[in-house]
């Protein structure tokens, strides 16, 4: 029996790396305004690109389930709904408490730094839904 994806893991996949994009963009423009343009682009482009290595070895992990059926099927699906919720939870948490606690470069970093944790979310997203099926020969 397949399962219907969950919208918000639709939405998830559509977004795909656009978000942390513009994310890192914007970060770097407020980071060129407000901070040390070094401390502005290591941190924009560190975490675009750790952004995507996260997706990717992720994905790479969460490829295991395909190939080899480590989990049944439907425990799989529930396990990567939990990791997207559990790091989307950690996005905001982490996001709001350097806007809220702390100053200069440290927030700066604390802000811009927890898209890294979306990375999770997309090939959460992405590798939903992609379960075990036996070969036989």
């Amino acid at each position: 029996m397949q399962l219907k994806k969950p919208k918000y893991l639709l939405i998830t996949q559509k977004l795909g790396l656009k978000l942390p994009l513009v994310w890192c963009a914007s970060a770097f423009l407020i980071g060129v305004l407000t901070q040390e343009i070094a401390a502005a682009i290591f941190i924009s482009f560190s975490s675009f690109f750790l952004t995507w290595l996260t997706c990717k070895l992720s994905g790479f992990v969460f490829s295991f389930q395909e190939h080899s059926g480590i989990l049944k099927n439907h425990i799989y699906d529930n396990v990567i709904k939990a990791i997207w919720f559990i790091t989307l939870f950690c996005l905001v948490v982490n996001f709001f408490e350097s806007l809220l606690a702390k100053t200069g470069s440290e927030a700066f970093l604390g802000c811009v730094f927890p898209i890294v944790y979306f990375g999770f979310m997309l090939s959460a997203s992405n590798r939903w839904g992609m379960h075990f099926v036996e070969k036989r020969v």
